[in-house]
């Protein structure tokens, strides 16, 4: 039924959250938009993993759309599963960090950024399964 989930970050400029993706975790813009002398829209990826940035000021220019009166009420928080925290936290160097490594009630090993736009990345690495 579903095949696909990307979240949308809305903010006030695109162009420091690809900034922070693709030098830091090696995304790849694949779909950019101009809005006058700024970028109003992009898509990043990396492998399986895509976000998209839109602008505050594009979502808002169609007064028609429900949604457009709620793009700015509160920042996103996205979890995202790593294979290794240190790697991330080296990546991450000189970024706005919330709350560095610590360990989880249920044993993941997480470190919670603030990207550019001002949403939550929750970086985890999950404790590792038994083998069966």
């Amino acid at each position: 039924m579903i095949n696909k989930a990307t979240p949308i970050l809305h903010v006030r400029a695109v162009e420091p959250g690809l900034k922070f993706w693709n030098e830091r975790f090696g995304f790849k813009t694949t779909i950019q938009v101009p809005e006058g002398d700024h970028i109003g829209f992009a898509a990043i990826e990396n492998g399986s993993i895509e976000l998209m940035y839109q602008t505050y000021e594009g979502m808002k220019k169609d007064a028609s759309n429900p949604l457009a009166k709620t793009a700015d009420q509160g920042p996103s928080f996205i979890f995202m599963e790593v294979r290794d925290i240190n790697a991330v936290i080296e990546a991450l160097q000189g970024a706005e960090i919330v709350e560095g490594l610590h360990e989880t009630f249920y044993g993941a090993k997480e470190v919670v950024a603030k990207e550019p736009g001002g949403h939550f990345v929750i970086f985890s690495q999950l404790p590792k399964q038994p083998q069966q």
